[in-house]
């Protein structure tokens, strides 16, 4: 089983949408990360420096998550991991990116999508 450093319930607001009025009114998400990668280093030098920083990561997700604008999830939710396996390229990226309250029938609580990335 890989070593992960996680990130829970990450939350933004932003006008994400496939429609034009979705983009025009702000709407809250929602994002959990994992990074898979070995984690000895830190676990007996207890330097941040030799691991993954949540604190980096979430900065990460809310520069992507709000300062543009997609129409897709999937298209967001890449674009989060690219960028944080630009930061740490030996990690694999899980991500699952929620849109809460969505405008659709049968009133869900969040719909999204979760997207894996294997180390480039």
């Amino acid at each position: 089983m890989p070593d992960i450093v996680h990130v829970r319930g990450l939350e933004f607001v932003a006008n994400h949408g496939a429609t034009a009025a979705e983009r025009r009114s702000t709407r809250r998400f929602r994002v959990d990360v994992e990074l898979a990668q070995s984690l000895d280093a830190p676990a007996r030098s207890d330097r941040l420096a030799d691991t993954i920083d949540y604190a980096r990561v979430c900065a990460i997700v809310l520069e992507h998550g709000t300062r543009s604008t997609y129409k897709l999830l999937e298209a967001l939710a890449g674009a989060i991991a690219d960028a944080l396996q630009l930061t740490y390229p030996r990690a694999a990226v899980t991500i699952t990116l929620e849109k809460l309250a969505p405008p659709c029938p049968g009133i869900p609580d969040a719909c999204g999508v979760t997207l894996h990335r294997a180390v480039p």
